[in-house]
């Protein structure tokens, strides 16, 4: 699953613990107000109670029930809903209801909490219980005011939360940029440093801070890759040097030992796999030393005019002697005066290169096609067989030092496993790519594209 930008993270996490902590807060404030509310109402409740208390001691603490004073009761808050008043005794028979609702809304008397709320008649009632003497008075208050104001106040708030929620979203999303500059600016120094040029260094830190100090790490990093790199790349530049020497002087005394013909065939035979042999370390040492080259920026390559479609018309005639001995067809459609800037020795290596792999790696009987053609300002050559083809897990490494495509490293198949990623140092020299196009059982093709010499005459095929 791909995750989102870092600036997008932190936007996102920036607005969720705000949403969060201003619902946590609207929360607390509304459930605050609402308890104090009915603190008040509360309040009002034992207020109301006390002057009807008062109002019936007039009468005398004995005198009878008098309708016209508990039916003032209710007049004396707008917010009161009505009473029940009775004996502190249980007999429900000598209650006194308005409105008679709040009977029912009593099933038991007298009730057990001194203050409750009850829902009757579709609202909310907030009930307070009152005893003077052998009296007892339950007083009933809408909490419908109380109610109202809470509303208006998360009304108010979920108007707001948006609002506040879109600044802090922008906010955020400022804050991520400005702190994640320096992280850019150092992605963009370090992407900078390549292979050839190991010596640059990120820019130094303007302050003791954790960028600082993330620069210094990478810094030092870059250090010990440098020293490590340049060590690696002097070994395989002198081991390579050092070779040539020796193997060459071997390969001349060989040469000179079979001249002579003074051996049998056994020792001929021998004398013949030791020349091969150490053709092709001679092969291996020029490779390395032209890939330890490339690796310090040195390139051996010129930039001369080269007439590709003569130099690809050479390669088929040494296909064809490679694949006589499999009897394999060579194809393939060349245009002419194709023309690039390169080096015509290191193009007719990646060009003989990419035939003897296609030869190696095909079935007896099978075919080999070169295409060379012009298409949209490049000059694009395609080299295919009908071998096998090579395996999805194995083609991403096909242009790494050393990769073999015969794991067994079979004599007669494998190489050294320098030659592609020679031909990519090369190709990637002259401005152009190579690549592995197609690789199935029926065909494997591999695509070299180089930039065309402009004003100079081809016909594309």
């Amino acid at each position: 699953m791909k995750r989102w930008p870092l600036r997008w993270q932190i936007t996102l996490w920036s607005v969720l613990i705000t949403a969060l902590a201003l619902v946590t807060f609207g929360a607390v404030v509304a459930f605050n107000l609402y308890s104090e509310q009915v603190e008040v109402v509360d309040a009002q409740l034992a207020t109301d109670a006390r002057f009807a208390f008062t109002t019936r001691a007039q009468g005398g603490d004995h005198a009878p029930v008098n309708p016209d004073w508990l039916a003032a009761l209710p007049k004396a808050d707008a917010s009161l809903f009505g009473f029940v008043l009775g004996p502190v005794t249980g007999d429900r028979a000598a209650l006194e209801a308005h409105p008679e609702t709040l009977r029912q809304a009593l099933p038991q008397w007298p009730p057990a909490r001194r203050k409750f709320t009850r829902r009757v008649e579709g609202k909310n009632l907030r009930f307070g219980v009152f005893t003077e003497g052998g009296t007892r008075l339950v007083l009933a208050a809408s909490l419908g005011p109380v109610e109202e104001s809470v509303g208006d106040l998360l009304g108010a708030y979920q108007i707001a939360l948006p609002a506040v929620l879109l600044v802090v979203a922008g906010g955020s999303w400022w804050i991520a940029r400005r702190a994640l500059v320096p992280v850019t600016n150092i992605t963009a120094a370090a992407a900078s440093i390549t292979a050839d040029r190991l010596d640059q260094r990120l820019p130094a830190p303007a302050a003791e801070d954790e960028i600082g100090r993330h620069i210094r790490v990478l810094n030092g990093m870059f250090d010990r890759l440098q020293r490590s790199f340049e060590q690696a790349n002097r070994f395989t530049a002198d081991a390579a040097h050092e070779l040539r020497t020796p193997l060459t002087i071997m390969r001349g005394q060989i040469e000179d030992a079979l001249r002579t013909g003074h051996f049998s065939p056994e020792q001929q035979r021998l004398l013949v796999e030791l020349l091969e042999e150490n053709t092709g370390l001679q092969k291996i040492s020029d490779n390395l030393l032209l890939l330890a080259r490339f690796d310090t920026g040195r390139s051996p390559l010129e930039r001369v005019p080269v007439d590709l479609s003569a130099l690809m018309e050479d390669a088929k005639e040494d296909a064809e002697l490679l694949a006589s001995s499999q009897h394999i067809r060579i194809t393939g459609r060349i245009a002419p005066g194709l023309r690039v800037s390169g080096d015509a020795v290191m193009l007719r290596r990646v060009a003989l290169n990419l035939v003897d792999n296609a030869v190696k790696f095909n079935r007896d009987g099978g075919e080999l096609s070169l295409d060379l053609q012009a298409e949209a300002g490049e000059v694009v050559l395609a080299v295919a067989n009908t071998g096998p083809g090579i395996p999805p897990d194995r083609q991403g490494t096909l242009f790494q030092r050393f990769y073999r495509a015969d794991t067994g490293r079979n004599r007669d198949t494998g190489g050294s496993g320098l030659g592609l990623s020679l031909c990519r140092e090369i190709v990637t020299a002259l401005g152009g790519r190579i690549g592995l196009t197609r690789s199935d059982g029926e065909r494997t093709v591999f695509t070299v594209r180089l930039p065309r010499l402009e004003g100079e005459a081809g016909t594309a095929m």
